[in-house]
């Protein structure tokens, strides 16, 4: 008989935020150019032991609105806000990332910040 894996009791589990962005820029930008624009950006300012302390994660992203959603640890928020502003360039084309809000749960993320973007 197999058993069913344990999950973590919630006071062990990490304790995200999930911050809402879009992106404007020049042209629009396929999900991939913006997940490897936040990451290099990541590296660049916070080196590479901040950003695995932040732990930035993409969620998901909307091409038809340019507007996605990041994962990170609740005490780097401000770092991956910072991250995010830096953002200028992607794949060659002039873009500024700007922060809509965040957010505990992803549900509340897209009720608050995303439904005037047509999220659900």
């Amino acid at each position: 008989m197999r058993r069913k894996p344990k999950t973590l009791p919630p006071t062990l589990r990490d304790k995200n935020r999930y911050i809402a962005f879009q992106v404007i820029g020049e042209r629009p930008f396929k999900k991939e150019m913006i997940k490897k624009a936040i990451w290099d950006v990541s590296l660049k300012t916070l080196g590479e032991l901040g950003t695995a302390r932040a732990k930035p994660w993409f969620i998901k992203f909307d091409e038809k609105t340019q507007t996605g959603i990041v994962r990170c640890d609740r005490k780097y928020v401000e770092e991956i806000r910072f991250v995010l502003t830096l953002v200028t360039e992607i794949n060659g084309s002039k873009a500024i990332v700007r922060t809509l809000g965040v957010s505990g749960t992803i549900k509340r993320l897209k009720m608050k910040f995303l439904k005037e973007f047509g999220w659900k």
